[in-house]
This record gives structure tokens, sequence and C-alpha cells, in this order.
């Protein structure tokens, strides 16, 4: 008799061991931050034409494109493309 008693005893004993090895609990945070707009791109194009005394004409023409770009991190980029096309008629 005692030993089932101990045997009862021992099996309730594992079984809340297990049950408090199973008890978990998690934290979950997510932080989401907006980037600041980024200011538009300016593109600024001039033309040229000119005409030789041999009637030859020729077009040049410059377009420069400017833009901003924000990282996440909030840094800032700069760029600038010029295109130069000269053209022959």
């Amino acid at each position: 008799m005692v030993r089932t008693w101990l045997v009862a005893a021992a099996a309730i004993a594992m079984t809340v061991g297990v049950a408090q090895a199973q008890t978990s609990s998690s934290t979950t945070t997510s932080t989401t931050t907006a980037n600041p707009a980024s200011p538009p791109s300016t593109t600024d194009t001039t033309t040229e034409r000119t005409t030789d005394a041999y009637g030859n004409v020729t077009d040049k023409e410059r377009t420069t494109t400017t833009g901003t770009v924000v990282s996440p991190l909030g840094d800032t980029t700069t760029t600038r493309k010029t295109v130069h096309t000269i053209t022959t008629h």
C-alpha cells in the first residue's frame, strides 16, 4: 500500500515537473519609423543650336539631374548626373 502511494506521489511529481517545463511566455515588440520624404529631383536642360559657314547645323544639349535620397537612418545623399549630347545635321 505504501508502495502504491509512493508510485502515485512520484507520478504526480513528474507530471507537475513536465507541466512546469512546458510553460513558456514570450513578448514581441516591433517599432516602425517612417522615413522623411525625399526632396524632389530637379532637371536642368540647356540647348544650343549653331550653324557653321558651310551650313552644317550642330545641336548641343546638356541635361543635369540632381536628386537627394534620405536613408532609413536619416543620412542624406545628393547625386548629380550630367549628360552632354552633340548632334550634327
